[in-house]
Order: C-alpha cells, then sequence, then structure tokens
C-alpha cells in the first residue's frame, strides 16, 4: 500500500503543502487530485513517484520508505505521467511502449510473447494499433497524448500517477479516456491517482478525492466530498454556482 505520513512537499526548503496525520492509497481505486493552480498537484505526484520534493515526513510503499527503494523495483510497482513530453520523436508508437516494458525483460532488454500480448491489448484499447508504426514526430497532439498514457500503463504497476492525462484531448476523448481509465482500475486491481482541471467529470467518476487547500493536503471519500460541497471552497468564484460535483454559470453576478 502507498501511505502518505505527515509528508511536507516543496522547494528550496519552502514548504508548500502537507498533510496532517497519514493518507492510505488502497488497491483498484479512481483518485482525483484537485486544487487550484499553484497548490501543489504536480508536486504531490512527483513526491509520491520517487520522493522527489519530500522536505518532512515519509513516503512508503508496502512498508518500505520509497527512498529507500531501488528504481528497478520502484517501476515495478510505481509509474507516472507528467506534462513533460521531452522524449524523443524519432521512435515508433510501439517502441514506446516497447521501452516501458524494461523493468521486467532480461539483462539483452528482450520482450517475451506476455509483454507483447501486454502492448497489443494496450495499443487496442486506446485506439493506438492502427498508429503503431507511426513514428511520434507525426503524431497529433492528442495521439500523443494517449501514446504516453498507453506507456504508463502498459509498465504495468500497481500505482499509476497521472498529472492532466486528459490534456490535449477533445470533450468527447476525456470523457472516454477517464471511463477506460477507471474500467482499467476495477479490472486490473490498480489504482490510478491523476490530477485533473476537468473538475466535473473527475469527481462524477472518481472514487476518492485528494484536494490541496490553503496549504494542507485533504483526502475524503467521494460522497463526503460532495457532500461537504468542498468544491465551492476550493474554487470560491461569483461566476460560479456549485453543485454536487458540477458547477452553472452564474453570468448575471458581479
Amino acid at each position: 500500500m502507498l501511505i502518505l505520513q505527515d509528508i511536507q512537499i516543496g522547494y528550496d526548503q519552502e514548504i508548500l503543502a502537507k498533510c496532517v496525520g497519514h493518507i492510505a492509497f488502497a488497491k483498484a481505486k479512481f483518485i482525483s487530485i484537485i486544487g487550484a493552480n499553484g497548490t501543489g498537484k504536480s508536486t504531490l505526484l512527483r513526491c509520491m513517484a520517487n520522493g522527489s520534493h519530500l522536505l518532512g515526513g515519509n513516503v512508503s510503499l508496502n512498508g518500505k520508505s520509497i527512498t529507500q527503494i531501488n528504481l528497478e523495483e520502484l517501476s515495478q510497482h510505481v509509474s507516472i505521467l507528467t506534462t513533460d513530453r521531452s522524449i524523443s520523436k524519432s521512435i515508433t508508437v510501439r517502441q514506446l511502449l516497447e521501452i516501458s516494458r524494461a523493468p521486467y525483460t532480461n539483462f539483452l532488454g528482450s520482450l517475451a510473447a506476455a509483454d507483447q500480448e501486454i502492448i497489443d491489448k494496450t495499443l487496442t484499447d486506446f485506439e493506438l494499433l492502427d498508429l503503431q508504426k507511426r513514428q511520434l514526430s507525426t503524431l497529433s497532439d492528442g495521439q500523443l497524448q494517449r501514446a504516453l498514457i498507453a506507456r504508463s500503463l502498459v509498465q504495468d504497476t500497481d500505482y499509476i500517477l497521472m498529472d492532466e492525462p486528459t490534456n490535449h484531448l477533445d470533450i468527447h476523448h476525456k470523457a472516454e479516456l477517464l471511463m477506460l481509465l477507471k474500467n482499467h482500475c476495477q479490472n486490473q486491481n490498480r489504482t490510478i491517482i491523476f490530477s485533473s482541471h476537468e473538475i466535473a467529470m473527475a469527481t462524477a467518476l472518481a472514487d476518492q478525492v485528494v484536494y490541496i487547500h490553503d496549504g494542507y493536503i485533504r483526502f475524503k471519500s467521494i460522497t463526503e466530498f460532495k457532500e461537504k460541497n468542498i468544491l465551492e471552497q476550493l474554487f470560491p468564484s461569483p461566476f460560479l454556482s456549485w453543485e454536487h460535483g458540477s458547477y452553472r454559470l452564474e453570468p448575471g453576478k458581479d
């Protein structure tokens, strides 16, 4: 189990956000991270991935501090999709996914039949099968985003961390992707923790919510999150009316 214990995150010893007590992420959960810009959502994801930006407290995985786990072992349990796209665009979509199977290959880097099956299924699930031989440089923004998401899933980890996975997708594909990811959690017994600005979609599908507000990281079930109308606290605006995870524009207000 992935557990945050009294963590403080930030940069250059300046604390950006902290949690009091512990937050435990169980298996097979679809968990959204919500907060205003600059509150520390991306920083929190990176901290959970490898302990970076951890200024205090502890992140543990299966009872062991994440900073004490070697990279090979950690990469078999936790994968992360960041907003950084600095990757060689000369490789193909399939090669991108093959590279992500590295934690499970032998010293020669040879892929077994089981690896190829996982890659084929992921390519199919994310509508990338017809694009598998295309170089990344030839893809549209939306196609590249789906390929990067597929890469993080092919790594076959217990915990999959995603920073704005619906970036570069139109509204139809945003909804489709989040549904695919939620089904992946349930069918594969994995936990996906993702940040998102698609508030209505995220809260409609999430099992639990991590939210960051006033420098504190808190954790609620989706039911409690909605019942307490926490979104109105996170995004106060005279132009928005929040109810049950959705918002309505109030153009007449000022």
